[in-house]
């Protein structure tokens, strides 16, 4: 515990360190200041995000619940940088039919956590650092078991797995006179981790960019609209490295970096998203929508 804590402090101290250079000693301090300060990752997945995915394949479906909210902003007007604290909540759930006026959730994760966020803003846009604490969890609920044989589906009994992790992202926004491109890069390094029967990698390593083009279509009820593409890697170890691949293009109604409604076509191919089954490695095609909520 001590050292996680002193990993957080080192990274804010760098972050403070970095803003408050000569020209820019003043600050503004901000109590629950209006929006974010980095949306989160659209293809990214372990994101914040309220929506639904539904797998072509085989009918299931990924229900998304969570929220990211920054709590403290301090302003740097002179360098045109902005620090942020918040907090990260979010869970999905694997649904695989319905029954009787309900989901059957065969498996759950939560995460739950904080997030630094550093940006400086450029001429064509804004250089950003976010760092996150979290821990997340795996589980297996009723929908994975049968009433009838009183057993677990497959035979496959529900695993411990939990992990803390620390996360470190770099990226760069730039806003062109069509739209906009974020890339970014970045790693996880896990702290503490509990996964049954196999272990994961200590680091994990990502990457990916997101593109959009706004009012192509028009607008819409007088509110832009976005077509997009967003790819996100991420290199894992469970326990070999592979290539997790998620693959995203859609629209979005409202502005690009604010609140919004997203309806998008997905392709994932790498390890299983869901803890549980962390080992098997799927390939999925799926038709979703989510909300942006700032």
């Amino acid at each position: 515990m001590k050292r996680k804590i002193t990993l957080f402090i080192f990274f804010l101290l760098c972050q403070v360190n970095i803003a408050q250079t000569k020209d820019s000693t003043n600050y503004h301090f901000i109590f629950l200041p209006a929006g974010l300060n980095f949306m989160p990752l659209k293809a990214g997945i372990d994101e914040p995000r309220m929506g639904l995915l539904y797998y072509t394949g085989d009918k299931n479906m990924k229900v998304d619940i969570g929220n990211s909210v920054d709590v403290f902003a301090f302003d740097f007007p002179k360098s045109l940088s902005r620090i942020t604290i918040g907090a990260d909540f979010m869970a999905y759930a694997l649904v695989t039919s319905y029954l009787q006026y309900r989901l059957q959730i065969d498996a759950i994760d939560g995460f739950f956590g904080g997030n630094i966020v550093y940006s400086k803003k450029h001429p064509g846009g804004r250089f950003v650092t976010r760092f996150r604490y979290l821990h997340s969890s795996g589980h297996l609920v009723d929908g994975h078991w049968n009433s009838e044989t009183e057993s677990w589906l497959n035979n496959q009994l529900p695993t411990a797995y939990g992990n803390n992790y620390a996360d470190i992202l770099l990226a760069e926004e730039n806003v062109f006179p069509f739209g906009d491109l974020r890339y970014y890069g970045g790693f996880t390094m896990s702290t503490g981790k509990n996964t049954g029967y196999k272990s994961l990698k200590k680091y994990l390593y990502k990457a990916g960019f997101e593109l959009s083009y706004k009012n192509l279509l028009g607008k819409i009820f007088n509110r832009d609209e976005n077509l997009f593409v967003a790819i996100n890697l991420d290199v894992k170890g469970i326990p070999e490295y592979v290539v997790n691949q998620n693959y995203m293009a859609g629209i979005k109604f409202g502005g690009w970096n604010n609140k919004g409604i997203v309806f998008y076509f997905s392709y994932y191919n790498g390890g299983d998203v869901f803890s549980q089954y962390f080992t098997k490695r799927v390939s999925r095609i799926g038709l979703g929508f989510m909300f942006d909520f700032i």
